[in-house]
């Protein structure tokens, strides 16, 4: 990401559970886009792989923002590790989203296995 993101105060609660939220909207659509071969929902999984990129920088200040002493730092590393975690998801559901603007296919048996994938 080359634009310059800047800080604004945020919750680090809603931060996480914004980037949960959308992490998880991020893989169905990416999904979807695979299924669908369309172009314009693979493209607005880059668009929220964008905003997650910003989120993270928001829970980063935040958790940095918020430790005071070594032992606080220790309880909010956990923070950055859940922001971190959701971040890949979304980075890994932009790698889907893009086999569908690489024009890159799937084999007919594998996209008609997406929509019989059983959620847990």
């Amino acid at each position: 990401m080359t634009e310059e993101i800047e800080y604004q105060p945020m919750n680090v609660k809603d931060i996480l559970k914004e980037m949960k939220d959308t992490s998880e909207l991020m893989v169905d659509l990416a999904y979807s886009a695979v299924l669908y071969d369309d172009e314009d929902i693979a493209e607005e999984v880059l668009r929220l792989e964008e905003k997650m990129d910003v989120l993270e920088y928001h829970a980063r200040i935040a958790a940095m923002l918020g430790a005071r002493r070594v032992e606080e730092a220790e309880e909010l590393s956990g923070i950055l590790q859940i922001a971190s975690a959701a971040e890949k998801v979304s980075n890994a559901a932009g790698d889907i989203a893009k086999i569908v603007l690489k024009k890159l296919g799937l084999p007919p048996e594998l996209k008609a296995a997406i929509p019989e994938a059983e959620e847990t």
